[in-house]
């Protein structure tokens, strides 16, 4: 079973290095890369857990679905306002079937991506002098409601006219996580 969970850091490190250098580089993070990930960290869940275990705490089938339920249901919300893209969410959910609900590696893994992207949003409006409307284009956006139009989407980069490279913060916040939970 070791050999399992080198696997799955193997898999998981792969993963980020692989989705940072894209985002960074092309701005893009690739089908190609996350759709495999999310497979063979299901696979891999389930080859060293079963379907379920200890809960839905342990490594298994059950804890790396509930844990990418749990991506789908934070994360939904802000693409559909456009204020992250498609590849962010296929990123997140590969690193919730990898990592699942152990020791809640998802839940750490998302309020760090989630507190670095903040950061590196407000540092992107002070580098561009637009601390203040963007700040103020974040809070209408945050709590705006309502029903959004496919058109609308992307509101937050036409709003501030700013973006970030939101699959860089997943995957420094899920190395923060990896080595606050595993290590």
């Amino acid at each position: 079973m070791q050999a399992i969970l080198i696997v799955r850091h193997f898999l998981l490190a792969v993963l980020l290095i692989s989705c940072a250098y894209t985002d960074l580089a092309q701005s893009k993070i690739y089908n190609f890369i996350t759709f495999p990930a999310i497979f063979l960290g299901l696979l891999v869940s389930y080859v060293y857990g079963g379907i379920i275990t200890e809960g839905m705490a342990g490594i298994s089938l059950a804890g790396s679905l509930a844990a990418m339920g749990i991506v789908l249901l934070l994360f939904t919300w802000p693409y559909l306002r456009g204020g992250i893209a498609a590849g962010d969410i296929k990123l997140m959910l590969a690193v919730a079937a990898i990592g699942g609900l152990n020791d809640y590696f998802t839940v750490y893994a998302l309020l760090y991506s989630t507190l670095l992207g903040a950061f590196m949003a407000v540092m992107v409006f002070i580098w561009k002098g637009r601390l203040r409307e963007g700040l103020r284009s974040t809070a209408s956006f945050v709590l705006s409601i309502g029903h959004v139009q496919k058109e609308d989407r992307g509101n937050y980069e036409k709003m501030t006219g700013l973006t970030i490279p939101y699959g860089s913060a997943i995957a420094i916040g899920t190395m923060i996580a990896w080595f606050v939970v595993e290590i």
